[in-house]
């Protein structure tokens, strides 16, 4: 059964976020709750956090995901958002985010994040994206060496004692290389790569 906190300081959005995810099949709600200051309240049977960006708290988004880490290291915190700014977006996943998703985004998106950072890989809703380098959809050369070992058939906790990276670091060069490349998955990423000659 996978727990799930939730923090958002609108009542309606917590509510309709509590409804839809009790509906899913393998899914609990762990806790709801308005700010990030009741993080004391989140039980550490909470598997995955869906965490409002704009909340109205002197710690804003980043301080939220921080926090969140301190207190509960393993878990996974999607960030549900109204704004898709490339620039917001790479804060949350250098914050430690797995996930992002639209706040305008259905029920089967919310549920597909919340599902996938469960089981440890990254999720970009639709309308979210990472910067692009400016010479195209070229990879830097540690995510051609992240992607390359994923070809290879090794786990994030394999590639970070190979590459000498935290497991945190290796999941973001992971989401990166998903949004540059607009794959959802990583062996659509190694397959895309492989066609352009990225690897």
């Amino acid at each position: 059964m996978i727990g799930v906190s939730i923090i958002d300081d609108h009542p309606v959005v917590r509510d309709g976020l509590r409804a839809v995810l009790e509906m899913q099949h393998g899914l609990t709600i762990a806790n709801v709750v308005a700010v990030p200051s009741s993080l004391k309240v989140i039980p550490k049977s909470t598997h995955v956090v869906l965490l409002d960006w704009e909340l109205e708290d002197a710690q804003g988004g980043v301080g939220a995901i921080q926090a969140l880490r301190k207190r509960l290291p393993d878990v996974r915190i999607v960030v549900f958002s109204a704004y898709a700014g490339t620039d917001r977006v790479t804060s949350a996943f250098e914050s430690g985010a797995c996930g992002y998703v639209l706040k305008g985004a259905p029920a089967d998106e919310i549920i597909a994040a919340v599902r996938s950072a469960a089981n440890g890989s990254t999720y970009l809703g639709r309308g979210v994206s990472l910067p692009l380098q400016t010479s195209g959809q070229r990879l830097t050369g540690r995510e051609t060496q992240v992607l390359n070992l994923i070809a290879r058939g090794l786990s994030t906790g394999e590639i970070a004692r190979a590459l000498h990276l935290s497991e945190r670091t290796v999941k973001f060069h992971v989401t990166s290389i998903l949004g540059r490349l607009g794959a959802t998955r990583r062996a659509q990423a190694v397959s895309i790569a492989k066609e352009r000659g990225l690897i």
